[in-house]
């Protein structure tokens, strides 16, 4: 793949991944209804390939919340309230995905996502820097999505999933029963946070950060959330997620079946609120 570049919504793929990014920063192109798609085999084939984003309403999000005020990008709409706009570069096989440019509440964000063209595993690498002229307090940031992997092959939004660790470190992770594939969100800047399971897909970054909330399996949104205290005038902060997706042995039907029923789907997995 060669260098490109924009200033909307970009698409790029590899070997394992095909990956949206919007124009706000948040994991979909809105453009062409594209949210992360995942190849197990490496081939760089996606036309059959499920897209663990934008069935129903297309929902991958980040939000930022600075003196208690908060907003945002990515939930279920093109919506950019941070006012960043996104560009893209591929360079000695590795894409990078760069949305920068926005503030809130004198708060710079900048993001870069990045993934090697032949790797099953995307980084995130956040920026949050007070270009305010004061001291800003009590902020939040929260990332999050409402994986539906199983959808295409199954007609199934729903998903097990786990909470596998809290604090440094945290991490959560959704499982397709029918697909087998498997997302894990993993933050990994040292600083800790807090791993939530939320079956009314909660964006508030002040509650993804807060006490811990599991609802277990089923149709929602698995999140991280991190909270600061204070943040002096043009001081930084710098948080890092991954993506690392995986699939596992797709299970006999009469397992499929026995899962569906644990979850309990049969005769309601196609009816959701978010179904477009």
């Amino acid at each position: 793949m060669g260098a490109q570049t924009a200033m909307a919504d970009v698409t790029v793929a590899g070997d394992y991944l095909q990956v949206g990014v919007g124009h706000n920063g948040a994991l979909i192109d809105f453009g062409n209804n594209l949210g992360l798609k995942f190849d197990p085999t490496g081939t760089g084939n996606f036309t059959n390939a499920p897209d663990f984003l934008v069935p129903g309403t297309s929902f991958a999000f980040y939000s930022i919340g600075v003196n208690s005020l908060w907003d945002n990008a990515g939930a279920g709409s093109a919506y950019n309230p941070f006012n960043t706009s996104t560009s893209n570069v591929t360079a000695s096989g590795t894409a990078f995905i760069i949305s920068s440019g926005g503030t809130y509440q004198g708060l710079k964000v900048s993001q870069t996502i990045t993934f090697d063209l032949d790797s099953n595993v995307i980084h995130t690498s956040v920026v949050l820097k007070n270009v305010s002229g004061g001291t800003l307090n009590n902020l939040a940031y929260a990332v999050g999505f409402d994986p539906d992997q199983d959808f295409a092959g199954y007609g199934s939004y729903n998903t097990m999933n786990s909470i596998l660790s809290q604090g440094v470190g945290a991490e959560v992770m959704a499982t397709g029963p029918g697909t087998g594939y498997s997302i894990t969100l993993s933050s990994t800047g040292g600083w800790s946070a807090e791993a939530t399971v939320y079956s009314n897909w909660q964006t508030d970054p002040y509650l993804l950060s807060g006490t811990p909330h599991n609802d277990g399996d089923g149709d929602g949104v698995i999140a991280l959330g991190y909270r600061f205290a204070s943040l002096a005038n043009n001081k930084e902060i710098n948080i890092g997620y991954d993506y690392i997706l995986t699939a596992a042995p797709v299970p006999e039907p009469t397992t499929y079946a026995m899962l569906l029923g644990g979850l309990g789907l049969v005769g309601w997995a196609a009816r959701r609120r978010k179904q477009a």
